[in-house]
């Protein structure tokens, strides 16, 4: 809750799933620049569900978010892994990194490039 705190007082728009089922339908039906996810989300070990996404939408990367300074089977997968507890700026730095570098590799482009 915290996370979806910060990024939408930093200006994101911030969907939330509580379930891979829910994460993937959202994937499927909504535009989405990135996905954050946890390892552990209901219904999906975190591999899985970054397979799912990337099959549902390869072009959107996925920031995986573990508890454990020890990277869990899988986490090659995602485009960036965060460890929980980061602190807000630093969560913040790395999130526009990574929308940054999606943007500018014209990956969608019917973008305004100003939206996030």
């Amino acid at each position: 809750m915290a996370r979806r705190l910060v990024l939408s007082i930093a200006g994101y728009d911030v969907l939330t799933a509580c379930s891979g089922d829910a994460a993937l339908e959202m994937l499927g039906s909504h535009p989405v620049e990135l996905v954050i996810t946890d390892h552990f989300l209901p219904g999906f070990p975190g591999a899985e569900i970054m397979v799912a996404m990337k099959q549902t939408k390869p072009e959107v990367p996925v920031v995986l978010l573990t508890s454990t300074p020890v990277l869990p089977p899988g986490a090659e997968l995602a485009d960036m892994v965060l460890i929980k507890g980061i602190p807000p700026p630093e969560f913040l730095a790395a999130i526009a990194k990574l929308v940054e570098q999606q943007g500018s590799a014209g990956i969608d482009p019917q973008s305004d490039g100003g939206s996030r």
